[in-house]
């Protein structure tokens, strides 16, 4: 009789993703990490990689408790995904799909980290072990004097990441951002570029080409891509749809496209009722705080949406 293959497993009976780097984590350094036996029954409801993972251990702390993989009975199933970890204190979840998100702080929104849970896993615990050194604790040069990671190192972390997952579109979107604050342009677009054609619905990615677009002077590349972002944020039904129509209208108005200017306006004006009030505030803020740079980066939107408003001009002329 052929025995079944497990997912995990390789067709040259090596060890697979999982077993791989479950065996990476036993012969780290005593107390980095803790991985509890398999559970003797597992809770119904759990999606196949789930059932793969905890069919050899039951949870997971790594480095200390900066990864934890809650034990089986404490998955929490949510909206057609399963919430099953936490990373630095921010929820991790799996879709049915087997993609792994996390909340991005500066986001305040999901992003893919995964495209598969043993990818993930094994992208992550090599990107966190450039932390460490041999004996498990903090290595030299890995933080500054302000205890602050230094940007080459988290450089290196995403690249870990992104040789073990090359299709995760979240840390292939946090290289472009590094490579753009380096000034290395081409290959900062490059990466974000990736992270679209990874995960064409990954709408603040897409808005971020908008930007280097115009920051090149390419505003009619810059359109399209902010079009790729709000039309990807409707599809999507994300929450901040208008924003995007809102930016969409910002940079049609710089390209003199009154057309398209005009009807992302009406349509940011319908998905966001609330945005002309919130973007006033941050202008009114901004001013009194002294930040013109700001103030005019918030006012610029709202002239694209709102060109006649009485607040807004009022406010504009302040500027």
């Amino acid at each position: 009789m052929v025995r079944k293959r497990r997912n995990d497993e390789r067709g040259d009976g090596g060890p697979g993703g999982l077993d791989r780097v479950l065996g990476v984590l036993d012969a780290a350094p005593a107390g980095l990490h803790d991985v509890a036996p398999a559970a003797a029954q597992l809770p119904s409801g759990l999606p196949p990689p789930l059932i793969d993972l905890y069919a050899r251990c039951d949870g997971l702390r790594l480095f200390l408790d900066s990864v934890e993989v809650h034990p089986s009975a404490e998955v929490e199933a949510r909206d057609g995904r399963w919430v099953f970890g936490e990373l630095e204190g921010e929820e991790l979840v799996i879709d049915e799909r087997g993609r792994i998100w996390r909340n991005d702080e500066s986001l305040d929104d999901l992003v893919c980290e995964g495209t598969r849970l043993e990818r993930w896993l094994a992208g992550i615990v090599e990107a966190l072990d450039l932390l460490y050194d041999a004996d498990g604790e903090f290595a030299d040069g890995v933080f500054d004097d302000d205890g602050e990671l230094v940007p080459a190192v988290g450089e290196r972390q995403l690249r870990a990441q992104l040789r073990r997952d090359p299709d995760a579109a979240g840390p292939r979107w946090r290289l472009g951002h590094a490579l753009l604050a380096q000034d290395q342009i081409a290959e900062g677009r490059a990466e974000l570029e990736a992270a679209v054609a990874a995960e064409p619905g990954f709408a603040w990615a897409w808005l971020d080409l908008a930007r280097v677009s115009e920051r090149l002077g390419e505003l009619p590349g810059a359109v399209d891509e902010a079009r790729a972002a709000a039309e990807a944020a409707t599809a999507g039904h994300h929450p901040q749809a208008g924003y995007f129509h809102a930016q969409l209208a910002r940079l049609a108005g710089l390209a003199g496209d009154d057309a398209t200017r005009a009807a992302a306006a009406r349509r940011a004006a319908e998905l966001a009722p609330a945005l002309k009030a919130a973007q006033l505030d941050g202008a009114r803020d901004s001013l009194a705080a002294g930040d013109l740079t700001s103030a005019r980066g918030l006012l610029d939107l709202l002239r694209a949406v709102w060109p006649r408003d009485l607040e807004v001009l009022e406010l504009a002329g302040k500027v």
